[in-house]
């Protein structure tokens, strides 16, 4: 066991040292600095509401370099395609499939961590900046614990888009592949409950069937709604307007769902026809 592990975190100090070296993060935080700086120029458009319009601008940007991470640094990381001959290499002995899954896997986990982490501490920072700097009226509270649950709530997201992404890889040969599943995924995530809640209200209006609506309902196991992990209006608040067993249950759920994700993924790469 304890070998497992040590292979395991081996591998996953290669895909962070590779990572570094093809500067995903560093390049990835240098482009949303510079477009939070650009967003922050027009800073006097936002009146009043000044605190929640870069807030949610803020998150905003860490959400889409999160996306921009997963979708064009881990897929070709962990796509296999023709021209990916190392993974032939690392599939041989002595480390196995699962330990070359789980070890890359960590590996890019830790670094959207650091990617996130960063960017976390520049939004917090900004923020904090920007409460001291202008008028109460323009920014009246900024609540720091909730500032880190909206940053935990966005970040386990991402890493539940990450373990589908792991599933994918395994399933299907090519980064391109992946890619467009991966999208569709994330779409598919965005649009269900939107979809849901357009075929409640036909329900209640007697225009729509109940098989419908508890086959979406059934859909929801499979597309998490990431938008239930989205706490960033609660930065604006002196107390949370979730309940903890909510948050905690959405905690859970997507807890629940990285590990299933990772469990087929690993059965998905013991099936798999390296050839």
């Amino acid at each position: 066991m304890m070998e497992s592990l040590k292979r395991i975190g081996a591998l996953a100090k290669i895909i962070v040292l590779d990572g570094m070296r093809r500067h995903a993060v560093i390049g990835l935080v240098f482009l949303a600095l510079l477009s939070e700086l650009f967003g922050l120029v027009f800073i006097d458009f936002f009146g009043h509401d000044l605190g929640r319009a870069v807030s949610d601008f803020l998150f905003s940007a860490m959400w889409v370099t999160g996306l921009i991470f997963l979708f064009f640094h881990a897929v070709q990381v962990m796509a296999w395609d023709e021209e990916h001959k190392v993974i032939f290499g690392i599939l041989s002995r002595p480390i196995s499939r699962n330990e070359y899954l789980m070890g890359v896997g960590l590996g890019l986990a830790l670094l959207l961590l650091l990617l996130e982490a960063t960017l976390g501490i520049i939004a917090y920072g900004t923020l904090l900046w920007l409460h001291s700097s202008v008028a109460a009226g323009y920014f009246e509270i900024f609540n720091h614990a909730n500032f880190l649950l909206a940053w935990l709530g966005l970040l386990l997201s991402l890493f539940v888009l990450l373990s589908a992404i792991l599933l994918f890889s395994g399933i299907v040969r090519g980064g391109f592949a992946v890619l467009i599943i991966s999208v569709a995924y994330y779409f598919i995530c965005s649009g269900l409950p939107m979809a849901r809640e357009h075929i409640s209200n036909l329900v209640e209006r007697g225009q729509a069937s109940l098989g419908m609506n508890y086959f979406l309902q059934f859909l929801a196991f499979l597309f998490p709604d990431f938008n239930r992990m989205d706490y960033k209006n609660e930065v604006l608040v002196n107390s949370l307007s979730i309940a903890s067993g909510d948050i905690f249950l959405q905690s859970g759920l997507a807890i629940s769902y990285i590990g299933l994700a990772l469990m087929l993924a690993c059965f998905s790469y013991g099936k798999r026809d390296i050839q």
